[in-house]
């Protein structure tokens, strides 16, 4: 094999290492009670005016050490990591989502999504940090 290839192959493998990859929900690992905030969003929809919001965080090694906390309403809920979901009830109506980052080794980072959603519905955030250093909350379903 010749130095370039070799060079290429090795600059592929960093630029691959440097993204995240995103779970499902069948693949990803719920996020451990000790970093639940408010369990009371953990619950059940408890009526037909309840709804679901699914939060997955991408795996990989980029941002790996960082927990990424979750506020609704400006409430903190929990903190995820690499490759959790978190599946919360809310009350139907119009929410407000922030993603911080700012705990463990990550700069302090902040986005959010505004969202109204219908009782009985679903939505599915991703959240992911591209190599750009960007921290993401897109929604996906």
């Amino acid at each position: 094999m010749s130095l370039q290839k070799l060079l290429g192959l090795i600059a592929v493998a960093l630029v691959s290492a440097c993204s995240t990859a995103p779970v499902t929900e069948q693949t990803a690992v719920p996020v451990p009670s000790e970093r639940i905030y408010q369990p009371s969003y953990f619950g059940t929809a408890s009526n037909v005016a309840g709804a679901t919001v699914v939060f997955l965080r991408d795996s990989g090694l980029f941002g790996a050490g960082c927990s990424h906390n979750i506020y609704v309403d400006n409430i903190k809920v929990f903190s995820i990591r690499n490759g959790e979901q978190a599946v919360i009830h809310v009350p139907a109506g119009q929410h407000f989502y922030r993603l911080e980052t700012g705990v463990g080794p990550c700069p302090n980072i902040a986005t959010s999504q505004e969202s109204s959603i219908s009782g009985g519905a679903k939505q599915v955030y991703r959240i992911l940090l591209p190599s750009d250093g960007s921290l993401r909350l897109t929604r996906v379903e």
